[in-house]
């Protein structure tokens, strides 16, 4: 047992040094099972060294298809060309795609590094074949060197291969750029001009069954103008109550300027969505569970909820004796649904009293929220002054339970998110960001059963009444 372990120490202590090739290979060969033997340290040499023995092989790999091709160039020098056969190159590049099952494209690409890399780039080849950097940062200095002249792309070759086994790739690219913009500026401007000569707009299918849509190549300053452009007037449809993420509402809006419309009616059709066009986190979703009723929430003895709200609208504020009774009754109603169910199914059970609470009260607590007026809630998704300063003034803090932020520190919160739910007394809150992310947190779950009477549900199961109030 002691010489196995000797043997594994041997095997992998200090392999920080051992070189690529077919000893490390031997070294790397075995079962997945002799890997649970190895502590975490020696379990990332292996990694390492395995990324090492990848780049030996990958040098080998594109020295063997440099060797193919400088043999057809030989071949194709000695005899006379002829316009209607392929040349040496083009007829490598289609051995090389069918040998290794690769596009032409794919095939083309490792034909020009491959000959690049035994040729002005031969000390990239080297340190790719000794494990020293890995083909894509080879890669990365290959297209950054490419239109340089010879004197500059040799020093930059130089400079970035210091580094280059302590630095990612976008950290090596980062290091090129700034070598060639000191010391080829013109090579590098020339290069920018001959790529926006090429721009274009480009297509493909996704593997999720989309499609990306791309303007390539555009001149930085144009790029970044229209991007700026977007995000503006999609920060805008943000602030004007579009729950969505930016990065949607930028596509959306992208999307119906490309169709044509112009901004003025592209931001008007992105403030009226259809209803599905709701992200998933808006939308009510069924979990198979409608038309089920928990027994313990359903039993004759289970107080009734929608008798304590009067028809007529009683106003919350001015009627303690009337918030009493509600919070007494809630409270009743999520005792008895916990006296009578299993302790592992609390969780869900208490969730599902809870929401069914909410929507017994859902008749009445409309009528008291509508008054005179004949439509429920206020257009947009900011609050009117006047609203907001009653807000305000019925929670002077935070209402987590134990929070005790200031109001004047608190967002004006949508208890259900805007759209579909709606801008009104029954439907804002103050959170401080803190509680805020909270609430949006799974396992977590808040209701405004009625005009500032708020409803908290934990993960376990347990539940809080915050009333306005509250000391």
């Amino acid at each position: 047992m002691s010489s196995e372990i000797v043997d594994r120490q041997r095997e992998w202590q200090d392999r920080t040094w051992f070189p690529p090739g077919p000893q490390l290979a031997i070294c790397l060969s075995g079962g997945k099972e002799r890997l649970a033997d190895l502590t975490d340290d020696e379990l990332l040499q292996v990694a390492a060294a395995a990324r090492r023995q990848t780049s030996w092989a990958q040098a080998r790999e594109l020295a063997a298809i440099a060797e193919l091709q400088q043999r057809r160039t030989g071949a194709e020098v000695d005899g006379d060309p002829d316009y209607r056969v392929l040349s040496a190159h083009e007829a490598v590049t289609e051995e090389v795609s069918a040998a290794l099952s690769v596009t032409g494209n794919a095939a083309a690409t490792l034909v020009h590094l491959a000959e690049r890399l035994v040729g002005p780039l031969a000390a990239t080849g080297a340190a790719l074949e000794a494990g020293r950097i890995d083909l894509s940062k080879a890669r990365a200095i290959s297209a950054a060197t490419e239109t340089l002249p010879d004197e500059a792309a040799e020093k930059v070759e130089a400079a970035a291969l210091e580094k280059a086994s302590t630095q990612t790739t976008g950290q090596l690219r980062r290091r090129i750029k700034r070598l060639a913009e000191r010391l080829a500026p013109e090579a590098v401007e020339e290069r920018k001009r001959e790529a926006v000569r090429q721009r274009r707009l480009e297509i493909w299918d996704t593997p999720s069954g989309t499609t990306d849509l791309a303007l390539c190549d555009l001149a930085a300053e144009d790029a970044h103008a229209i991007f700026n452009k977007i995000t503006a007037a999609a920060q805008g449809l943000k602030h004007d109550g579009d729950p969505r993420p930016l990065n949607l509402i930028r596509t959306d809006l992208a999307t119906q300027l490309l169709y044509g419309a112009d901004l003025p009616a592209a931001l008007r059709a992105l403030l009226t969505p259809p209803p599905d066009d709701l992200p998933t986190a808006h939308r009510t979703v069924g979990h198979g569970c409608e038309g089920r009723t928990d027994a313990a929430e359903s039993a004759s003895s289970s107080p009734s909820i929608a008798d304590a709200a009067e028809p007529g609208g009683r106003s919350v504020a001015g009627d303690g004796v009337f918030v009493s009774e509600l919070v007494d009754r809630i409270e009743r109603r999520l005792a008895h649904v916990r006296d009578h169910v299993q302790p592992e199914r609390l969780p869900i059970a208490i969730r599902r009293a809870a929401q069914r609470i909410h929507q017994e009260l859902a008749g009445a607590r409309d009528d008291a929220c509508r008054g005179r007026d004949e439509r429920h809630g206020r257009p947009g998704y900011r609050p009117p002054a006047a609203l907001r300063l009653e807000i305000e003034a019925r929670h002077a803090t935070c209402v987590f339970p134990t929070c005790n932020q200031p109001v004047h520190r608190c967002d004006i919160d949508h208890t259900i998110p805007w759209r579909p739910g709606t801008t009104c007394r029954c439907n804002l809150a103050p959170l401080c960001r803190r509680h805020h992310r909270l609430k949006q947190t799974p396992g977590w779950k808040l209701h405004q059963v009625w005009p500032g009477i708020l409803l908290w549900i934990t993960p376990s199961g347990a539940w809080y009444i915050v009333r306005s109030d509250r000391r």
